[in-house]
C-alpha cells in the first residue's frame, strides 16, 4: 500500500496535462460527452499540481474523481448537456409514411382487396369506402394496419373500371 502512495506522490503536473489529453481525444473520437469532464478533470488537476507541487498523489486522485463525476452529472442533467430526441412519428413505421398519398391500383380488386404500386414496391390494399376499385383507379391511402395498406377511391378520379357500392 506504500508503494501506491509513493507512486502517487511521484505523479507530476505533466501526468495529469497528459491523461487530460488522452481522455479529450478519446472524447473526440466517441462523441458521448462521458469523457469530456473527466478530461477536462484531469487537466484542473495539473494544473492545481503545478500551482500546489506538494499535493498529495491521494488528494489529487480523489479531487479528480470528485471533480469528473460531479461535473458529469451537472451537465447531464442541465439543458445543455441534453440532446434534443425529437423523433418522427412514423420513422419506423414505413406503411404509415404513405397515408395520405395517392396510388394506381395494379389489379381489379376482389372482394375489396388487391394490390397497388408506392414507389417501387407492390403493396397489399382493402378498401375502407365500399368501392371496387378495377385496374387502373386511382387511389388515395387512408391508413395502415401492419404491411396491409387502407384505400378509398381517390377524389376526382375516373373509376375506369369498378363502380361505387354504398357500403
Amino acid at each position: 500500500m506504500e508503494s501506491l502512495t509513493v507512486s502517487l506522490n511521484s505523479v507530476q503536473a505533466w501526468h495529469w496535462w497528459a491523461l487530460g489529453a488522452i481522455l479529450l481525444a478519446a472524447e473526440i473520437a466517441s462523441t458521448t460527452q462521458y469523457l469530456l469532464w473527466p478530461g477536462l478533470a484531469a487537466l484542473l488537476i495539473g494544473v492545481l499540481k503545478f500551482v500546489i507541487p506538494p499535493m498529495d498523489g491521494r488528494l489529487s486522485v480523489f479531487l479528480f474523481a470528485v471533480v469528473s463525476v460531479i461535473a458529469t452529472v451537472l451537465w447531464k442533467r442541465s439543458s445543455w448537456g441534453r440532446a434534443d430526441r425529437i423523433t418522427h412519428s412514423t420513422l419506423n413505421d414505413r406503411s404509415a409514411q404513405y397515408i395520405g398519398r395517392t396510388v394506381k391500383c395494379e389489379e381489379t380488386f376482389i372482394n375489396g382487396r388487391g394490390p397497388v404500386r408506392v414507389d417501387d414496391t407492390r403493396w397489399v390494399a382493402s378498401v375502407i369506402d365500399g368501392s371496387a376499385p378495377a385496374k387502373g383507379d386511382m387511389l388515395t391511402i387512408e391508413g395502415a394496419d401492419g404491411a396491409e395498406l387502407k384505400v378509398r377511391i381517390a377524389a376526382g378520379s375516373l373509376m375506369l373500371g369498378g363502380a361505387a357500392t354504398a357500403a
